[in-house]
Formats: structure tokens, C-alpha cells, sequence
């Protein structure tokens, strides 16, 4: 694919927030067109056994955004235009000891989450634009509903920090390096994703650069396969993708495997989710397995509760022979009249690399999220 020019997709944005900004009042008169978007903020409470840091932030896990869907009918099918935008909020995932409290507002290009076009019928979807990558979410199955403060990318909410070596409190690697699911991304990309077959599967494949960070002219390409279907007072939902990275201008090849599965008892609310994930980045191949239990039952008037506990161990993360290990604990309650959820979540991290202990990282998360 040929790369894209600092000004070319400084240009797409552009037309994006034109589109979106310059063209509103007319918009909100086209029934086409609809907004949508949120604010998620939370509080983070970060214990790297030396410091603590406590912060408002907003939350990596899904970051606060506005956006705006348009579509039309178009030979055999329809065309939609997407266009949506991080706020360009303090992240969660940016705090660090060395960083502990950064601008709270830093818009950049890398805020711009799609400006895609697509065009769907019964011969499936055709995409092009900034957007999801057809593996982008394989480790998303989860039917727990704590997924806007607890996902497989565990690290959100506290990756910028370090591990400490226990004792000295020399600084080793992110907790964002330890913990990573091998999830696919937004990119520049073109994709395609089948209509769905076989009572609940289908098939997507796509390549794509990262149009928004200068000097990256990585290749990508991947696959995935999907299956949603409900079932015996069931629900289940499964992915699995392959992701390839063509490495440019000394950036290493690296491939990778991850998948997930859940399944979500109606009547009951009982559910569980497991996920696992294996990449070969320069010779070190790393692997994970996830796992979540959760419950999400009508205990209070103004709305569903779900709780939720999940696990993640990982090995040759950061070298070979290390390992890590992560527990949380989360907690959402919807508030259905406010359009909003509250969230309270704690989690605990580990790491050792043979021969060298590390203090463990706690972290403490509580706010919500209002949509719209």
C-alpha cells in the first residue's frame, strides 16, 4: 500500500472535522445522520510499592469521543460515512511516576479514530478510510458488561508505570509491556467482511498502514473469523484472527494469534469469557491466557448491576523466561434514566524476569461514563 504524506492525513482529518463541525446545523436536519458519543472519566489510584499516585483521568479503556454516522442507499446496498474522534482527554494509560500528571487536554492526530467509508449488502461490507482493521476486537468477546473499565488489554488503565525492582526501586519494564493482547488496531486500511453464513460465522480480511504517525510505513495485514449466535437460552461469541506486520525502515516482522471466546446464560446472567494470544516479535515468542467470571443481574431499579473478576498470566513478555500475572475485581452499575454506568474496579499486577523480584503495581479506578 502507498504510504500516506503528513499532509494527506492531516487533509482527511480535516475534511473530517469540516464534515462534521462545518456541516452540523445542516446534518441535524438530515435523517441520515446521527451523533453519538460519550464522556468517560475516572479516577485512578496508582501504588507502585514505592509511590502512589492518584489522578482524573480519562479512561484508556474507552476513551471519551464524539462522533457522527451517515448513510444513504446505493446500487444493491448502503453507503455509510463514519467519522469519530477521541476528545484528546489525559489518558489513564499515560500517567507514570516520571509523567504523573500531564496536560489535561493534548489533542493530537493520533486522537482521530476512523474516517471511513463503507459500502454493505448481501455480498458483505467493502471499507476504506481510518478505521478498524478486520481483527481489531478478536479479543473482544465478553458478555460480562464491565467491559468500559475491564477488558483483555489490561493494562489501560495503568500501562505508563513501571515495575521496581524490589529494594532499590530501579525502574524495569511498563506494565503496558508486560500485559499486552496482541489485539488488532485502527489503521488506513482497506477491508472487506462476508455477510454471514453457517448460523452465525463470518469472515473478514484487510491491510492497512498507521496513516497517523509519521515515519511508520508498516505494513499490516490480517485475517479474522467470527461467530455471534444465541442458542438454548445461550448466548455466544467467538473470533480469531492472524495478524501479520511487513516491518519497514528497520522496524521488525512480527506475527501474531489471538482469539476469544464467551457465553452468557439469559436467564441467569452468569457468564465467563476466556481469550488467549500468542505473537513471534524478533525471535521472542510471547503468550497469554485470559480469563473473566462475571454476573450482571436486575437488583436495583435503576438498572442492570454486573460484577466481574478477571485473570491474565503471560510469559516471555519482555524476555524470555519472565513472567506476569494480573487480578481484578470490577463492579458497573447502569443508571438507565441518566443514559450513564458507574464503575468501580481494582486490580493487581506482578512481574519477574529469573533472578530479579519486583514490587507489585495496585491500581484503584472509580468514575463513570455518560453517553449520548
Amino acid at each position: 500500500m502507498r504510504n500516506l504524506t503528513y499532509q494527506s492525513s492531516a487533509l482527511a482529518v480535516s475534511v473530517g472535522l469540516v464534515a462534521l463541525f462545518g456541516g452540523s446545523s445542516a446534518l441535524a436536519q438530515d435523517n441520515n445522520a446521527r451523533f453519538y458519543g460519550f464522556f468517560n472519566l475516572i479516577v485512578t489510584s496508582t501504588d507502585d510499592g514505592f509511590e502512589t499516585n492518584t489522578q482524573l483521568v480519562d479512561n484508556s479503556n474507552a476513551p471519551s469521543r464524539f462522533g457522527l454516522w451517515w448513510e444513504t442507499p446505493l446500487g444493491q446496498g448502503t453507503f455509510k460515512f463514519n467519522f469519530e474522534t477521541a476528545l484528546g482527554l489525559r489518558g489513564s494509560s499515560s500517567l507514570s511516576m516520571t509523567n504523573k500528571e500531564p496536560d489535561f487536554v493534548d489533542y493530537a492526530r493520533t486522537s482521530l479514530r476512523k474516517v471511513d467509508f463503507s459500502w454493505g449488502g448481501d455480498f458483505g461490507t467493502f471499507y476504506i478510510g481510518q478505521g478498524s482493521m478486520a481483527a481489531d476486537g478478536m479479543t473482544g468477546a465478553d458478555d460480562s458488561g464491565t467491559g468500559y473499565i475491564s477488558t483483555s488489554a489490561v493494562a489501560d488503565v495503568s500501562g505508563g508505570y513501571t515495575f521496581r525492582v524490589s529494594g532499590t526501586g530501579a525502574p524495569g519494564p511498563t506494565v503496558g509491556a508486560v500485559f499486552n493482547d496482541f489485539d488488532g488496531g485502527r489503521l488506513g486500511r482497506i477491508r472487506y467482511d462476508s455477510p454471514t453464513f453457517g448460523s452465525g460465522f463470518s469472515v473478514g480480511a484487510s491491510v492497512g498502514e498507521n496513516i497517523l504517525v509519521s515515519g511508520n510505513d508498516d505494513i499490516n495485514y490480517d485475517l479474522a473469523l467470527r461467530y455471534s449466535r444465541e442458542n438454548g437460552g445461550m448466548k455466544y461469541d467467538a473470533r480469531l484472527g492472524g495478524l501479520w506486520v511487513d516491518g519497514r525502515n528497520g522496524n521488525a516482522d512480527n506475527t501474531a494469534v489471538v482469539g476469544s471466546f464467551s457465553a452468557l446464560h439469559l436467564s441467569t446472567g452468569i457468564n465467563a469469557k476466556i481469550g488467549a494470544g500468542w505473537r513471534d516479535n524478533s525471535g521472542l515468542d510471547s503468550n497469554y491466557v485470559y480469563t473473566k467470571l462475571g454476573i450482571r443481574r436486575d437488583w436495583w431499579q435503576v438498572g442492570e448491576t454486573r460484577l466481574s473478576a478477571d485473570f491474565f498470566w503471560g510469559n516471555d513478555s519482555v524476555l524470555a523466561g519472565d513472567d506476569g500475572f494480573t487480578w481484578g475485581l470490577q463492579a458497573t452499575q447502569v443508571i438507565e434514566n441518566a443514559n450513564a454506568e458507574l464503575y468501580l474496579a481494582y486490580r493487581q499486577h506482578s512481574y519477574s524476569q529469573p533472578g530479579v523480584s519486583f514490587e507489585d503495581v495496585g491500581a484503584w479506578a472509580f468514575g463513570g461514563r455518560w453517553f449520548w
